[in-house]
């Protein structure tokens, strides 16, 4: 079995959808001079109804509304207390949020860059400007192989994650295999 940051497959009915607008902003004003910045930030909340659990509440961003209506059979997969899919079984709508506390990313390996350019501007500073020259380039190259590398390592981890999200979201798959997955509705939604 291989482990996955998922931790809690929800499925019931929607009860309720809730937009949160949140107020925020600022000014300064100095000898007479500035200004204000207001902006309208709206969350979004719903509820699920769970028979065995009762009611559980999923808090989403400010990026788009979720996939469902009223009383429509959902199923929603965490981690932790992140929401990563929605699948609205009632309208077939399937939505993956891919976020970034959760899937991996390539960060470019600057750090080694930074290290070895570094190395070679000591060395060049030294009296080693020929050889230095040489292996400046092949640096370079050497980091874009490595991250290239890296890129395809990060695309495999997160290809890993896509198939277990959805086995996870799958209707006809039991849950009861995965340690780290508790449901928490039968998986036969009409």
């Amino acid at each position: 079995m291989e482990k996955h940051p998922f931790t809690t497959v929800c499925r019931g009915r929607v009860v309720s959808i809730t937009e949160r607008p949140h107020v925020r902003g600022g000014g300064m004003v100095l000898g007479g001079w500035g200004g204000t910045r207001i902006e309208t930030v709206t969350f979004t909340e719903f509820w699920v109804r769970s028979p065995e659990f009762g009611d559980c509440c999923f808090k989403m961003g400010t990026d788009e509304l979720p996939p469902m209506l009223l009383d429509h059979a959902v199923t929603v997969v965490l981690a932790k207390s992140v929401v990563c899919a929605i699948v609205n079984h009632s309208t077939g709508v399937q939505r993956c949020y891919r976020p970034r506390s959760v899937y991996k990313r390539n960060n470019g390996g600057w750090l080694f860059l930074v290290l070895v350019l570094g190395i070679l501007a000591a060395l060049e500073s030294l009296g080693y400007r020929a050889p230095v020259a040489g292996l400046r380039g092949i640096m370079l190259v050497v980091w874009i192989g490595l991250v290239g590398l890296e890129q395809l390592r990060v695309l495999g981890y997160n290809a890993r994650l896509d198939r277990s999200l959805q086995t996870l979201i799958a209707l006809d798959s039991p849950l009861g295999g995965r340690a780290n997955v508790r449901e928490m509705d039968p998986p036969r939604l009409p």
